[in-house]
């Protein structure tokens, strides 16, 4: 028999947060927070069909490219940054890697380049970083005012190759997205498109809880328990067993519509939705009518739990959950380190 001191693992640090009475301004803050997500859930109650013009939002113009075996000094470079860092929004992220374990590196919308670097590995660049769990250091390069820029370089090339998943939002509109793949073609480099999937879900219910009167998070989980088409009442009694949530007011209705859109989602795709959802809600002629929003993050990527934590890369698993109502916002976050 094993002894039992062996499986006595602590628990995972779970950081939770509920704010109420949010503007759409405030919602777009928090979702700006952070630029990688990887999954968003819409919820709508009394719909069996999620609204066209939300799919819409999600899904048109929303390509994201991976550019394989990618070289750091490829961002450095004069002409990149002034074509895209400064005339645009730039999403990017070292794609199939492990923070944990191995370097990595993100390009965001500010214009830094983020690497995350073995304390090993760091040693050897000869750039001033700043340390951080796990043995690793966190280098910042600001793309937009760069300096010495030869010693970056040569610091840059001592790192390998990386893939990387990449997403420009231009400033002039009749500039097309595209052309950033354009220019890594143009430079022979391996680069792939990929479109956003989409899962549509109409899970069988008898009514829909409300927000006012209801506990969140246990609102948050029955709409994780509809999109993972679960049964919500099972007929085994154990400890665990799932209840819904308890509800004196519900929405008296049994119909919900549930799209589930994967890939490499970043905020102007989630607040321009967000923006269609709260004039969708505030359109409804039901009393304490609601819709949701939910979003996962990239697990390992660059990530800030709040304004006054510091933004780096850990292994982490959050969500973001927005119930837009016809009164105000609320949103709730979950969020958990996988290695404390």
């Amino acid at each position: 028999m094993l002894c039992p001191e062996i499986w006595d693992f602590p628990s995972p640090k779970v950081v939770c947060s509920n704010k109420k009475c949010l503007t759409l301004n405030s919602v777009s803050k928090i979702v700006e927070l952070n630029n990688f997500y990887r999954n968003v859930i819409i919820t709508c109650p009394d719909e069996l069909h999620t609204p066209r013009f939300i799919e819409d939002s999600l899904l048109d113009d929303s390509d994201y490219y991976e550019v394989a075996n990618c070289p750091l000094t490829e961002f450095i470079d004069p002409v990149f940054i002034q074509k895209f860092i400064k005339t645009g929004k730039l999403y990017c992220l070292t794609a199939n890697t492990n923070c944990m374990i191995q370097n990595c590196a993100a390009l965001t919308p500010d214009g830094i380049l983020t690497l995350h670097i073995l304390e090993s590995t760091y040693q050897t660049l000869g750039i001033e970083g700043t340390k951080r769990p796990h043995k690793f250091y966190q280098i910042e390069i600001p793309l937009k005012d760069l300096k010495n820029i030869s010693r970056v370089k040569t610091a840059l090339e001592k790192l390998k190759l990386f893939d990387f998943n990449i997403s420009w939002v231009p400033e002039i509109e009749n500039v097309c997205p595209s052309s950033i793949a354009k220019y890594f073609c143009n430079k022979n480099y391996k680069v792939s498109s990929h479109s956003m999937s989409i899962e549509r879900v109409a899970p069988v219910i008898k009514e829909v809880p409300t927000i006012h009167n209801s506990d969140i998070d246990e609102v948050v989980e029955w709409i994780g328990m509809l999109a993972h088409d679960a049964n919500l009442t099972p007929t085994e009694s154990y400890v665990s067993t799932y209840a819904e949530p308890e509800c004196s007011t519900p929405i008296k209705t049994s119909r919900i519509s549930i799209i589930i859109v994967k890939g490499f989602l970043t905020p102007n795709i989630l607040i321009n939705t967000s923006k269609l959802l709260e004039d969708y809600v505030k359109s409804r002629d039901f009393k304490h009518y609601w819709a949701c929003l939910s979003v996962q993050s990239i697990e390992e990527s660059l990530w800030q739990w709040n304004t006054s934590s510091p933004r780096i890369f850990q292994s982490q698993n959050a969500s973001c959950n927005i119930f837009f109502t016809q009164e105000s916002h609320s949103v709730y976050t979950v969020g958990q380190l996988k290695y404390t």
